[in-house]
């Protein structure tokens, strides 16, 4: 089942970084909202400011102009009904109460305000007040039948019309007023209703498009920037509800072989289309119940659902392995990925998430250690995990207490037997695990950064010893000492040059023993450092000469003295064969390139006549040479060894 693999930069989108379209539709949809809004809070103002102009309209006054009007008819039918003897005087004189309530209230101060505004009509009802008054004793002597009447209805007649005027256009008035009032409103809800809609519409794109913004952000904490495949947090994710479920699972970690290197090498932006195709077959590669995710900066790791027998992981490395074998071309480079991996089983080797994380880092740290294809995890390697950490909890004390043994086995000429030099060697009697030699002493001080202080006590002990065995006739002696990886950079000279001059001794006193495959892993950086270390005069030898991962190139430029071999090549070599041909080729490297070898593991009398059989300058160590010595046996191993 084949999945496809993200670029690094998508079609829209760069990974952390929003398109510029989207963010122009953002501001574009935020104006459109916040003028909606705008629009909106001005429409409900106007709204407000209406029905503030309706309370303030007063309904009294017509109605108050009415009433006046309605009783001053009353009044003046019941004059007339009183002069016919049709009502009793009782009667008239209730109109007339009514009549002479209706005025006072019209100019009260609570309408005064109002009619100040039209002055014709606050005088048509003092007018009216006055008459009204002025007729109170007329009204009190009104009898049946009297003339009197046709005064009082000449008094107050005159006023009906303009009163009735006066009505009326107050009436048209208001419902004018409440026409204008109706259409403006409707006008101003119809205007509201759009704006509303307008806003609820440009909130909810805004809103779709965060949202939207959010789930990408979201899948995108979710997944490497480089590679496109999920991050960490996907493959917790992932691996929690199996454990939960407790369903068997594989935990395969890959990484590539020498992967930092190609940084130093080709640069980062080669190093990382190498990571991305590196992903990308491993990801084509993949079977339906398998899942790639990205483990840190430089690994992956596959999660395979029910594959915990080991021929079912040893099928499927061999799968990964095969669609890796062929060649990736980059900016006119040629790789060939070698992946190292580590495999851990649920629920064998763990169950939780971090023990089996950290437990396939484990098992990918001693692959590349060894050098192997692959490590599967087993129990053991937790054990020598512990006793590495016992190890290197214990150094540091050891170092102050100098507990540590070193041991010195003599470098000699092979012609005249003399003793140039004593390669330094340390091993440490722990109290708790015995003897630890030197290649486990180096592994532990390496990982646990421990390297530059045993590497200066071990330095500062050798300059000791061999100050003093140089007063004892023996000037030209020099030290051998092996410099650790992660010590070997630019400075280092700077570090051994003072311990040095602390014991009075010349630079050329110490040879320093360099690993091929060390100075192999960048062979442009190495030289640099050599350099340095030989203008300051110190030596060194090419130490494992002959492993085959040495370029012609850098060693005809490597300022060393000497190149050493590997022990295993003077294995055999007592006899005619393919061993002693071997030999006699690295003889013939030496000789092109000018450099005197070193042979190691001389064990045998026999194997010391074939090598003075050979052309050219040579030293030899080894058993039949002389035993590693302590420091107190050199002296008198020295003078037993004076021709």
């Amino acid at each position: 089942m084949s999945h496809p693999l993200l670029p690094y930069v998508g079609a829209e989108t760069e990974y952390g970084r929003v398109h510029p379209f989207k963010v122009a539709a953002a501001l574009l949809l935020l104006v459109a909202m916040l003028s909606f809004a705008g629009g909106a809070t001005h429409t409900l103002i106007g709204i407000r400011q209406h029905n503030t102009l309706l309370e303030q309209r007063t309904y009294e006054v017509p109605w108050s102009l009415m009433q006046l009007q309605l009783e001053m008819g009353r009044f003046l039918d019941a004059v007339r009904l009183l002069h016919a003897g049709a009502i009793r005087r009782d009667e008239l004189m209730l109109r007339y109460d009514l009549l002479w309530s209706r005025t006072p209230v019209l100019l009260s101060s609570q309408f005064k305000d109002t009619l100040s505004e039209r002055p014709d009509l606050w005088l048509l009802i003092q007018q009216i007040e006055s008459r009204v008054r002025g007729l109170e004793q007329q009204v009190q002597a009104l009898a049946p039948g009297a003339p009197d009447y046709q005064s009082i209805l000449a008094e107050l007649s005159p006023y009906l019309e303009p009163l009735s005027r006066t009505v009326t256009a107050t009436m048209h008035g208001n419902v004018r007023f409440y026409a204008e009032y109706d259409q403006a409103y409707r006008l101003m809800g119809k205007r509201l209703y759009i704006q509303i809609v307008g806003l609820f519409i440009t909130a909810t794109l805004l809103l779709l498009l965060l949202l939207r913004e959010l789930w990408r952000y979201r899948a995108q904490q979710l997944r490497d920037p480089l590679t496109g495949l999920p991050n960490r947090f996907a493959l917790q994710r992932r691996m929690a509800p199996m454990i939960e479920q407790g369903t068997p699972f594989s935990v395969t970690v890959l990484e590539l072989e020498d992967f930092t290197q190609h940084h130093h090498r080709f640069g980062f932006e080669v190093a990382d289309r190498l990571l991305q195709a590196f992903s990308q077959r491993l990801q084509q590669s993949l079977q339906p119940h398998e899942f790639i995710a990205q483990f840190g900066r430089e690994g992956v790791v596959v999660l395979a659902r029910g594959v915990v027998e080991l021929e079912e992981v040893r099928a499927q490395l061999s799968r990964f392995r095969q669609v890796l074998m062929d060649r990736e071309s980059i900016d006119a480079h040629d790789f060939y990925m070698v992946p190292v991996i580590g495999v851990v089983l649920y629920p064998a080797d763990g169950d939780n998430l971090v023990e089996l994380l950290a437990r396939g880092e484990l098992a990918l740290e001693l692959c590349k250690r060894d050098r192997l294809p692959y490590v599967i995890f087993d129990p053991s390697l937790l054990k020598e995990m512990s006793r590495r950490q016992r190890l290197a909890r214990d150094l540091p004390a050891a170092l102050e207490s100098n507990s540590l043994g070193p041991s010195f086995q003599p470098l000699a000429e092979l012609r005249s037997g003399d003793c140039l030099g004593l390669q330094t060697l340390l091993h440490w009697h722990h109290p708790g695990f015995g003897m630890i030699s030197s290649a486990e002493l180096l592994r532990v001080t390496e990982q646990f950064q421990l390297s530059e202080r045993v590497f200066l006590w071990a330095l500062k002990n050798a300059c000791g010893h061999l100050r003093r065995w140089q007063e004892l006739d023996e000037p030209h002696l020099f030290v051998s000492l092996s410099v650790p990886p992660s010590l070997f950079g630019a400075g280092l000279e700077r570090r051994i040059l003072p311990v040095l001059e602390q014991h009075g001794l010349e630079a050329d006193s110490l040879v320093l023993d360099l690993d091929e495959n060390m100075v192999m892993k960048d062979p442009f950086e190495a030289l640099s450092v050599m350099e340095a270390l030989h203008a300051a005069g110190i030596r060194m030898t090419l130490a494992d000469f002959g492993s085959g991962c040495s370029s012609w190139g850098s060693l005809s430029r490597m300022p060393v003295s000497w190149l050493k071999l590997d022990p295993t090549f003077c294995s055999g070599i007592e006899r005619p064969g393919e061993a002693r041909q071997q030999l006699e080729i690295l003889f013939g490297l030496g000789r092109l390139l000018q450099r005197p070898l070193i042979c190691c593991g001389v064990d045998q009398e026999a194997e010391l006549r074939v090598l003075r059989g050979m052309e050219g300058e040579l030293l030899v160590q080894g058993d039949w040479v002389g035993a590693p010595l302590a420091a107190v046996e050199v002296p008198g191993w020295l003078k037993r060894r004076q021709p």
